[in-house]
Parts: C-alpha cells; sequence; structure tokens
C-alpha cells in the first residue's frame, strides 16, 4: 500500500535547513510513503472576509491536505513558537471551522535550530496547534535536530548517524499512517 504524505516545510527560504532535511527524506523512507510538497509561501494572511472569494491558493492547499493521507511536518524554531507563515497555513486548513481539512490527519514532526535544544519549544508549539485542529500526531519518536549546521559535512551529505534516526523515524511514521487510513481496494 501506497500512502501520500503531505510534506510541509516550515522555513520558505529556498535554502533552508528544513528544506535541505524535507528534500532528503524521499530516501530514507520506507517505498510505501510517497511525499510531495504543500507549498505554503504563497498564501494570503488568513482573514474570514476573504471566504466569500477564497483566494485560489487557499483552495489548492485545503484541496492538497485532504488529498493527502497523511502529512509531515518540517520546520524551524523561530521565537520558541513556528514560523508565521506555517501557522497561516494551519489556519487557512482550519477553516471554515465545519470545513478543516486537517482533521483526523496522521502526522509526524520534525524540528531543527541552530541550538542545542534542537527546536523542542517550536516542536512542542507546533504540535499544541495541530492537537487543537484534531491532527493525530505520531507521539513517539519525537525528533528535534539541534546544531543542525553540525549534522551536514562539507559536501551537503547528512550526518550518517542523523540518517539512520529518520530513516527508523520514518518506519515508525509508516506504521501510524497504517493505524489511520484504511486499505484501499486494488
Amino acid at each position: 500500500m501506497t500512502y501520500n504524505v503531505g510534506l510541509v516545510i516550515g522555513s520558505l527560504r529556498r535554502e533552508s535547513s528544513s528544506r535541505r532535511i524535507a528534500e532528503l527524506l524521499p530516501s530514507l523512507a520506507p517505498g510505501a510513503l510517497q511525499f510531495r510538497e504543500l507549498a505554503i509561501g504563497d498564501l494570503p494572511l488568513y482573514n474570514g472576509d476573504l471566504e466569500a472569494q477564497t483566494p485560489p491558493p487557499w483552495q489548492r492547499l485545503r484541496a492538497e491536505v485532504l488529498a493527502s493521507d497523511a502529512l509531515l511536518f518540517v520546520s524551524p524554531e523561530y521565537n520558541r513558537s513556528v514560523p508565521g507563515g506555517l501557522k497561516n497555513a494551519i489556519d487557512i486548513g482550519s477553516k471554515p471551522t465545519a470545513s478543516n481539512v486537517w482533521a483526523r490527519k496522521p502526522a509526524f514532526v520534525i524540528t531543527q535550530a541552530t541550538g542545542m535544544l534542537g527546536g523542542l519549544a517550536g516542536s512542542y508549539a507546533l504540535k499544541q496547534v495541530l492537537a487543537a485542529v484534531n491532527v493525530a500526531t505520531l507521539p513517539h519518536p519525537e525528533i528535534y535536530l539541534s546544531r543542525i549546521a553540525t549534522l551536514f559535512d562539507g559536501e551537503g551529505r547528512l550526518a550518517a548517524d542523523t540518517q539512520d534516526l529518520l530513516r527508523g523515524a520514518l518506519a515508525t511514521f509508516e506504521a501510524w499512517i497504517a493505524r489511520f487510513v484504511p486499505r484501499r481496494q486494488p
């Protein structure tokens, strides 16, 4: 069985560490996980007044989330929380409340930071927001990649032990998804 995983990258920078990690995940994941980035950089700020003529980027994000079997968030920590663009995307998908596209999706959160705690506070903040929109976030393992710049060698390769850590976590995520996604007929 193949699972369509919507990949949400919290940083908008093209060369961000979160993007670098996210781009490596397909090579580390079990073959059943098929990733598709859910772009958030073009989303207008959420404003309920715009629901009357829903902006096309909002429509696209909502449709892509609905088409995803599961979600994987890779994000930096900004000021002990989540980047504003990521929070905006979650708000857009959760409104109107009766049409919350995030609800009941299994998810996994990976955070990273330049400091020692690896985005721990950002991870907790993101998981709190995801719980509020009824996302089933994998409780364990929790991945906080600290001192992110030291995890890549001079040629941009991710350290072998970090690859192993992510490989194992993604295998656990696959099992988590299977708990929530009904088996499809071939």
